[in-house]
């Protein structure tokens, strides 16, 4: 985990000003220094909403901890749910996240808040989503974790066909209430995210709007997701806490307001690096879209199509590790994405292919030696000059990944004329999984 500032300091006195607590961020260690922190959070809420968010990010916990490497690993996840156990004082189950929130279907959240800030940022954050989702009329959209119901209403007043899934029976009856009062069709029910898998329909788009850190099983989640979309369908997922900066591949988050969610009230709060959430979702094969506005700090979005059965590297969002491995992507934008001298792109595990047929691409005039790594598989071949032309290798249900290992050029010296001070191997046209 990340490193702090003075731990003998970090923690405030039980009668300091609340409004001197947040000038910078502390690093605590300790749950006793956490329960400090979180009377201070009581105090300023008593405040303002504004306050009490203020105190929020004036503190953060760094614990000792023993690393292990391996993020898809049963070992790996059960080390983050003994963290959640330290930090909450109970064992999670998904009756932790009822909110045990008083509601009000003519003031929800964030009105109720009296904050210009949370309020627009709300606002310009479910207006970026709409903007992105762009649903033809009557699209639709099964939507998870909707809490106060506000993208719910939203796309129900829009005319779509909207069915909401929420753990909380009283979000559900707020949804419900809410929806009367406008005399707008939605159908809400009460369950939780890994219900999906009991669901027969199909829908356009799925969505979920900063709940899907809330899942306890994220990859389970993922895979059920994709019997559930039409052909063409979509996932969204808006204003989640992906990013590479994240201390963890996966795991619980630390920061001021999520500490005091897990302790104070025993919800899951998790966190992602984009690297490792990318190449979760292209393993269960998935594609991810990143689609960001800097209007609002909740404007990122991620966007979910089925691969199927061919990847375009030049098509889809790598991986930020993976991508720096990869030369920058042609202007404009192309299919094909060319290697540098070692590039690896994330495949599907466990699927009934048997084979791998990659289309390459030498543009140089001069032949290029080529190794292709996958599992325990090794294609060493020269890509002639100047040519296209497919490189086959054995599918390797575990395996999770595919290395490409080449010579670079430089087309400044190769083609005449070109102004490309790229290095380059060679391009990746296409990468076709199936059965021979």
């Amino acid at each position: 985990m990340p490193g702090g500032g003075n731990v003998a300091s970090a923690c405030p006195q039980a009668d300091q000003d609340v409004g001197a607590a947040a000038d910078e961020v502390q690093t605590i260690t300790t749950l006793d220094e956490l329960d400090t922190w979180l009377e201070l959070v009581d105090r300023a809420a008593a405040v303002s909403d504004d306050e009490m968010r203020r105190v929020f990010s004036g503190f953060r916990m760094e614990l000792e901890d023993r690393a292990i490497d391996e993020p898809f690993s049963d070992s790996y996840r059960a080390h983050q749910f003994e963290l959640y156990r330290r930090i909450a004082n109970s064992t999670y189950t998904v009756e932790n996240e009822h909110s045990g929130f008083e509601v009000d279907p003519k003031r929800p959240f964030p009105y109720y808040t009296e904050s210009w800030q949370t309020v627009s940022n709300q606002l310009l954050a479910i207006g970026f989503l709409i903007q992105t989702m762009a649903l033809p009329s009557r699209a639709s959209v099964l939507e998870f974790g909707p809490g106060w119901g506000n993208t719910t209403i939203q796309l129900a007043r829009m005319g779509y066909d909207v069915e909401a899934v929420d753990i909380d029976p009283t979000f559900v009856q707020l949804i419900a209430d809410r929806a009367a009062l406008i005399d707008v069709p939605v159908n809400v029910r009460t369950g939780t995210f890994l219900d999906v898998g009991l669901l027969d329909k199909e829908y356009d788009a799925v969505l979920f709007f900063e709940c899907f850190h809330h899942c306890s099983d994220h990859r389970a989640l993922l895979t059920d997701l994709q019997d559930r979309l039409k052909p063409g369908g979509r996932v969204f997922l808006a204003s989640e806490p992906i990013y590479d900066g994240f201390h963890a591949p996966w795991g619980l988050r630390l920061d001021g307001e999520s500490l005091w969610a897990i302790r104070r009230h025993g919800w899951l709060e998790l966190g992602f690096q984009e690297s490792y959430f990318i190449e979760a979702c292209m393993r269960l094969g998935w594609s991810v879209h990143k689609h960001s506005t800097d209007v609002t700090p909740l404007g990122t979005i991620f966007e979910l199509r089925l691969l199927g059965e061919v990847i375009e590297p030049g098509s889809v969002r790598l991986p930020p590790k993976d991508d720096a491995g990869w030369a920058l992507p042609d202007t404009p934008p192309s299919a094909h994405r060319f290697t540098s001298a070692k590039s690896r792109l994330v495949v599907p595990v466990d699927r009934d292919w048997d084979t791998i047929t990659i289309e390459v691409v030498n543009p140089s005039v001069r032949d290029l030696p080529l190794t292709v790594r996958h599992g325990g598989h090794t294609v060493s071949e020269v890509v002639t000059a100047t040519t296209q032309r497919p490189i086959r290798i054995p599918y390797a249900p575990d395996a999770g990944d595919i290395w490409f290992e080449t010579d670079e050029w430089l087309p400044t010296e190769h083609l005449p004329g070109s102004a490309d001070a790229r290095r380059l191997g060679v391009a990746v046209r296409s990468v076709a999984f199936g059965r021979s």
